[in-house]
């Protein structure tokens, strides 16, 4: 929400059956400077030309700082895909991360454990759909949300007294743990602020680990054009030898200098970034790092779909297509390295008092180039049919 506007309660639940609780949840909300985001109000924002569920989830998606789930005993209408509304609006305000209280009817959460038991048995009398009950069970069973039982709604309002009371008190927390000066917090995900925010034994690595794989992830739609082969840039059109084999030249050149820049920042900076033994680390530093490491792994992957928009003559295709495999093996062992490198940093963290002390521990990155054998010889049978071209040498092919 925008700076000074007050904080929003988005207020998901059956309408019919729960319409008075609905209301004492308004005047809750008024009371202690909230506001209510509820359909059934003319402050709901409406855009004519959505539907009634795409309305709904475009108020939690741009409204709602807090969503509040209530279930009765009906599960709602649904869409075509089987689920209510209020599943709708609930799956939404779980992808974007806000906070969530859910509280559920007494007498149906009662009847859980005996729908799990006999999922088959009608329950008509208390709930209108057995999906009530598989939704409430996903919730629970996630264990990502507490669920709070409720009778009236006296017993919502004085649970989210409290509740709001300790977010409150965790977002002061927070705003002193977070400098406005320290822009390097800005750039950080969720996970990764979350790392630098609490500040847990060995956070240094962990911060490097998970913000190098944000880094990755931002380019996971350049990733996917590699790897559907597909690029709508502009075609780069060259139709004499003379001309291709210098540009697969450069951009041999070009993508050794990257590989070595890639490695000088790991080698140069990774230490000062997370700090030596004993000492603390530095989040500017650590952000900057992976910044520059996403930079490297960016531009192998614009070095690869730089190949797939080169339009070149039949005779030249096969080397164009060996050449632009340069490359792989790297892209995937960056990928490998950092999808292991979180998982791997949290073992050692959790058995580091076992190594003795001042020991070392090391994870490495080699970066390799594929089998040359094939670009060889399709080099060599061009200068055979080409005997008056530039030459791209084995040593050049090799030292890529």
């Amino acid at each position: 929400m925008p700076k000074g506007h007050p904080t929003s309660l988005f207020v998901s639940s059956t309408c019919y059956d729960l319409s008075q609780l609905r209301s004492n949840l308004k005047s809750f909300a008024d009371s202690v400077g909230l506001e209510a985001v509820m359909s059934e109000f003319d402050s709901f924002p409406v855009n004519p030309s959505q539907s009634t569920v795409e309305n709904c989830l475009e108020a939690v998606r741009t409204r709602a700082d807090i969503f509040l789930l209530v279930v009765g005993s009906r599960y709602g209408s649904m869409n075509d895909t089987g689920k209510s509304i209020t599943n709708l609006e609930f799956s939404e305000a779980n992808a974007i991360g806000i906070p969530k209280y859910v509280f559920v009817k007494k007498a149906v959460l009662a009847l859980l454990p005996v729908w799990k038991d006999n999922p088959d048995a009608s329950f008509e009398s208390v709930v209108d759909s057995p999906k009530l009950f598989e939704f409430i069970s996903g919730i629970m069973d996630s264990g990502e949300v507490w669920v709070f039982p409720f009778e009236d709604s006296s017993d919502i309002t004085a649970t989210l007294r409290k509740q709001l009371s300790y977010l409150f008190s965790d977002c002061l927390a927070l705003r002193k743990k977070v400098s406005p000066k320290d822009a390097s917090i800005a750039k950080l995900g969720p996970k990764a602020l979350r790392i630098a925010i609490e500040k847990q034994r060995g956070w240094e690595w962990l911060l490097f680990a998970q913000s190098l794989q944000d880094q990755l992830d931002a380019h996971s739609a350049k990733r996917l054009d590699v790897e559907l082969g597909i690029s709508f840039e502009e075609p780069i059109v060259i139709g004499d030898i003379d001309e291709v084999v210098p540009w697969i030249s450069k951009r041999l050149d070009d993508v050794m200098h990257t590989a070595a820049q890639f490695e000088k920042a790991l080698a140069a900076g990774y230490e000062k970034a997370v700090g030596k033994p004993g000492e603390p680390g530095d989040i500017g530093r650590i952000v900057h790092l992976v910044e520059r490491l996403g930079n490297g792994y960016e531009r192998l992957l614009d070095w690869k779909l730089k190949f797939l928009r080169l339009v070149v003559d039949d005779e030249f295709k096969a080397l164009v297509c060996l050449a632009a495999e340069l490359v792989s093996n790297a892209i995937t062992e960056i990928e490998d390295f950092t999808a292991n490198l979180y998982p791997d940093i949290e073992q050692l963290i959790a058995n580091i008092d076992k190594h003795p002390k001042g020991g070392v521990i090391t994870r490495t990155l080699t970066l390799t180039v594929p089998n040359i054998d094939e670009l060889l010889t399709e080099l060599n049978r061009l200068e055979r049919n080409f005997p008056c071209a530039p030459s791209l040498t084995e040593d050049t092919v090799a030292r890529s």
